[in-house]
C-alpha cells in the first residue's frame, strides 16, 4: 500500500511540474506585438480581399491574401480587437468577414 501511495505522489508531482512548465511558455501580449506579420485563416480559399480594417475605429491595416488563398497576412497588426474585411471567392460570391483577435495568429519567422 505504501508503494502505491508513493508512486501516485511521484506521478502527481511530475504532472504538476509539466503543467507549470507548459504555462510558463505562453507568450505575453508584448511578445506577440514584436511579430511583424499576423495571419488569420479563411473558411474556404479566396481570390481577393479588400478593405482590411480594425472594426472599432475603421483604421486600415495593410494586408494581403496568401498564395493559396487560404490565409490573410497582415503587416503591423497590434491586437487592438476585431478585424473586418471583404473577401471574394472563386465561385463569384462576396462576403464581409469579421474576426476577433482570438483567431489572429503571429507569423513565425523562418
Amino acid at each position: 500500500m505504501k508503494k502505491i501511495l508513493t508512486v501516485i505522489a511521484i506521478f502527481g508531482l511530475l504532472m504538476l511540474q509539466s503543467t507549470v512548465h507548459a504555462q510558463s511558455n505562453k507568450m505575453t501580449d508584448e511578445e506577440i506585438q514584436e511579430f511583424k506579420q499576423h495571419q488569420l485563416y479563411l473558411d474556404k480559399p479566396a481570390i481577393e480581399i479588400k478593405d482590411i480594417r480594425y472594426e472599432k475605429d475603421d483604421t486600415p491595416i495593410k494586408g494581403e491574401l496568401s498564395e493559396d488563398g487560404a490565409k490573410v497576412i497582415m503587416d503591423g497588426y497590434n491586437k487592438r480587437g476585431r478585424v473586418s474585411f471583404t473577401v471574394h471567392y472563386a465561385d463569384g460570391t462576396t462576403e464581409e468577414i469579421s474576426r476577433s483577435s482570438c483567431y489572429i495568429d503571429p507569423v513565425m519567422p523562418l
